[in-house]
């Protein structure tokens, strides 16, 4: 009875990491989608309404899911606070504290990061030609990942339900 129970306890654990890994590719487009409309906006809101970022950024904290929220209104109000910390280094600081459980590739936290660094000096034309090539970085980035998820997704699944199955082989 209990070599049976352990049977399942592996299968089960081992299918259930398949079914995770394969969950976290689809976690990480719809962040890329998440950023692509947040960036929209930004984009947007300082084009056409040209706030400066503290407003831009406490607006976008309003529009978005979290973490994406917590993120934009802890720069947002640091920014405001004007502490002598430069643009770049808010949003550096902000992205580690608050944005370190996404599931973005490190090259795609890197560009992130990166975005921070052209924001907030330039003028609105640069800036709003910086989010654009930011938007099409994403767009590519966001297309690679549902690749990736279309061909991986099936084999994790199966992956773990196989290696649980290999696994109660060999112990039992």
């Amino acid at each position: 009875m209990l070599r049976l129970l352990g049977m399942v306890c592996i299968l089960a654990g081992s299918t259930g990491i398949g079914i995770r890994m394969a969950k976290d590719l689809d976690l990480r487009i719809q962040e890329l989608i998440t950023l692509q409309h947040l960036m929209l906006t930004l984009r947007g809101s300082i084009r056409y309404m040209h706030q400066p970022l503290p407003e831009a950024f406490a607006g976008l904290a309003e529009k978005a899911s979290e973490p994406f929220g917590t993120f934009f209104a802890g720069t947002a109000e640091e920014l405001e606070l004007r502490r002598g910390s430069t643009a770049e280094e808010v949003w550096r600081r902000n992205l580690q504290k608050d944005l370190n459980d996404l599931h973005l590739s490190a090259g795609e936290l890197e560009a992130f990061a990166d975005l921070g660094s052209m924001l907030g000096y330039l003028d609105v034309e640069m800036q709003v030609n910086t989010l654009d090539h930011y938007l099409e970085q994403l767009k590519l980035s966001t297309a690679q990942a549902a690749e990736t998820a279309k061909s991986r997704r099936r084999i994790y699944r199966y992956l773990g339900a196989l290696g649980g199955a290999a696994l109660v082989i060999l112990i039992f």
